[in-house]
């Protein structure tokens, strides 16, 4: 595969969705709730990539290592006969040992590939097919197989922050939240360091939520909590 040098990291910082605040008539700007929940991601997603993004290497891979082993342990995991996953960027929890188990497993193994504002999940069965795409982020080629809208068994998912009830704040561009839209929620797995998860992040109605969360102290089920 060939080596993404370092992706997003412009992007991140002003990857929130476009604001568009009012001025009045006194030349003070009126914040609508929209624009303070912005805000409020916006705020948490600086912190919390700086914050990932200066966690050392020898701890990302500790981490990974045991969500990795957290999520063998789960019975949807173990039932998939087919994964969706995201090629790790900028210290996300790394997958490549989830790509590596499934393919011993004979899992059919998904990569997501962004076509216009859209994502679609080619699968990949050796990871050094993917390629650097959309924001130099590694992507497996366009004439790969596509998955149906209903063969995923399981789709993992990154993010900068989740919340206990599920909900998720990743970059801003609303990519995933479109592509989960039509995922029971049952299978939506997010996959974060036990630091990213809050008590509660800001959300819009918009905003897709996971209904289990696998981090390295343990599995999160974000299903029926309070908010839902």
């Amino acid at each position: 595969m060939k080596k993404a040098q370092k992706t997003l990291s412009a992007q991140e910082e002003t990857a929130s969705e476009t604001r568009s605040d009012s001025i009045s008539t006194n030349g003070s700007r009126d914040v609508s709730p929209r624009d303070s929940i912005l805000e409020e991601k916006n705020k948490l997603r600086r912190d919390l990539l700086e914050k990932r993004r200066t966690l050392a290497q020898s701890l990302q891979e500790e981490k990974s290592d045991l969500i990795l082993k957290t999520l063998l342990s789960e019975e949807a995991f173990a039932e998939a006969s087919s994964v969706a996953l995201y090629f790790p960027i900028n210290g996300e929890v790394d997958t490549r040992g989830i790509f590596r188990k499934c393919v011993e497993l004979e899992k059919k193994v998904f990569f997501p590939k962004t076509r216009g504002s859209d994502l679609v999940f080619l699968r990949t069965r050796n990871i050094e097919e993917l390629s650097p795409g959309t924001f130099l982020v590694p992507e497996p080629p366009e004439d790969a197989e596509r998955a149906r809208s209903d063969e995923l068994d399981l789709v993992l998912v990154p993010g900068v922050a989740f919340d206990l009830s599920g909900n998720r704040i990743g970059y801003g561009k609303g990519f995933y939240d479109r592509f989960l839209k039509d995922i029971p929620r049952h299978i939506r797995f997010g996959l974060a360091y036990r630091f990213q998860v809050l008590e509660s992040v800001p959300s819009h109605k918009t905003d897709v939520k996971t209904g289990r969360i696998i981090t390295e102290d343990g599995a999160i089920d974000c299903l029926g909590k309070e908010g839902d």
